[in-house]
């Protein structure tokens, strides 16, 4: 008649024994270490707890992959572990990892994204950092429907990918990336556009398609004013903008060298063939530059401006002056080094755009305003009215038979 009674309490006490050992496996550190250590290790979004435990036991975190699918089961734990970077302490228990992986408390990317970026370059910057799949990300980015649920309107989202350094999990959606970054740039457009005295005339689209200009030949933030300034002289007076940059977002080829041949290209983007504005931004102007077309320099009667080399800028009122500054640049060019003639001769091509010095140290040679016409016809005087915008017709030159080498010219 007892020996019911002693397998009952035979069972009882096994159970108890199982849940006390079951509770030091779960619940207390695998092995303890005199040194602390831990362990990164990259939970993939949509990942199951069974890939999950093999991660873990490829990191040494766990030694039993079965167990860990077990526990998280029985614990809830299978349907709420969460995708990103972790950082986990060698030895840890099975329910401090399950509970750490399910609270998504993994490690953040600060990821910095560079004012001036095109968005194929912003998407390399977030798979490089945070390994956010840059195929989608530029898919999303040329999506107008997804554009316009973002509050955006237009057929793009280049140029309203704002520059900032974005606290991002690694592996996060594109969506989720391009949401943050798109509505931050709202917020800071509309804060911009809301400031007193702010300048009228351009909506939303057109002041940030200036601004992407602005920011690609800006080098010095002080400049920015005064540079767009500039184009929105050239716009009242109907000149053409005449950006390189403009020039080299056309041709979807970002190299350190504009040519001739280039201008040429048949593009809404190309300012040397199209008056006005380009259809949508060059690149993700910072707010510096977005300030800078809505509070341009004051009182500047500027169409032209070079650059000296050292990231500044010579700025001209009349086309003799930037033929004059344009000459000065040269010499100082000269002066500090030897200039060899850089790509092919001039009938082939002549570089417009250099971005970094030439051999020797020499500065680069950029210039804002219409091409350099040959020697004679820069003696000579202003080109023909309608060619580079208003001036005066030139007075009778000879012919040459191969033009002079041009530097550069918007």
């Amino acid at each position: 008649m007892r020996r019911p009674h002693r397998i009952r309490h035979s069972l009882i006490l096994g159970g108890i024994v199982g849940v006390v050992i079951l509770s030091g496996i779960l619940f207390f550190p695998a092995s303890v270490t005199r040194v602390f250590e831990t362990r990164e290790v990259m939970i993939p979004r949509g990942a199951g707890v069974e890939t999950i435990a093999g991660i873990l036991k490829a990191n040494g975190l766990v030694k039993s992959p079965a167990l860990f699918v077990l526990a998280a089961r029985a614990l809830g734990y299978d349907r709420s572990l969460k995708a990103g970077r972790f950082t986990i302490p060698v030895g840890s228990s099975i329910y401090r990892i399950l509970r750490q992986l399910a609270s998504g408390m993994g490690k953040e990317d600060m990821v910095t994204i560079p004012e001036g970026l095109r968005a194929d370059e912003i998407a390399s910057t977030l798979f490089a950092q945070s390994k956010i799949d840059p195929v989608r990300f530029l898919a999303l980015a040329t999506d107008s429907t997804f554009a316009r649920s973002l509050g955006v309107r237009a057929r793009r989202l280049e140029g309203y990918l704002f520059p900032d350094t974005y606290p991002f999990y690694p592996l996060l959606s594109p969506e989720e990336v391009i949401r943050v970054m798109a509505g931050r740039a709202l917020s800071v457009f509309e804060e911009e556009m809301a400031l007193p005295d702010a300048r009228t005339g351009l909506n939303l689209h057109e002041l940030v398609t200036l601004a992407s200009i602005v920011e690609a030949e800006a080098e010095m933030p002080y400049e920015r004013p005064r540079i767009a300034a500039v184009f929105y002289n050239r716009l009242k007076r109907s000149m053409m903008l005449q950006s390189d940059p403009t020039v080299s977002y056309a041709l979807g080829i970002y190299r350190d060298r504009v040519y001739y041949r280039d201008l040429n290209v048949k593009s809404p983007y190309n300012t040397y063939r199209v008056k006005g504005l380009p259809p949508g931004p060059i690149c993700s102007p910072g707010r510096g530059a977005f300030h800078a077309v809505l509070f341009p320099a004051a009182d500047t009667t500027e169409f032209y401006f070079v650059a000296r080399g050292d990231g500044t800028h010579i700025f001209s009122k009349t086309w003799q002056e930037h033929v004059r500054a344009i000459a000065h640049v040269r010499a100082l060019a000269k002066a500090e080094s030897t200039v060899a003639p850089v790509g092919p001769p001039p009938e082939r091509g002549v570089p417009v755009l250099r971005t970094g010095p030439v051999s020797g140290g020499a500065p680069s040679l950029r210039a804002m305003g219409p091409p350099a016409p040959p020697a004679e016809i820069r003696a000579a005087g202003p080109p023909a009215p309608g060619t580079h915008g208003p001036a005066e017709p030139p007075p009778r030159t000879a012919r040459r038979a191969n033009p002079a080498r041009k530097d550069s010219s918007r």
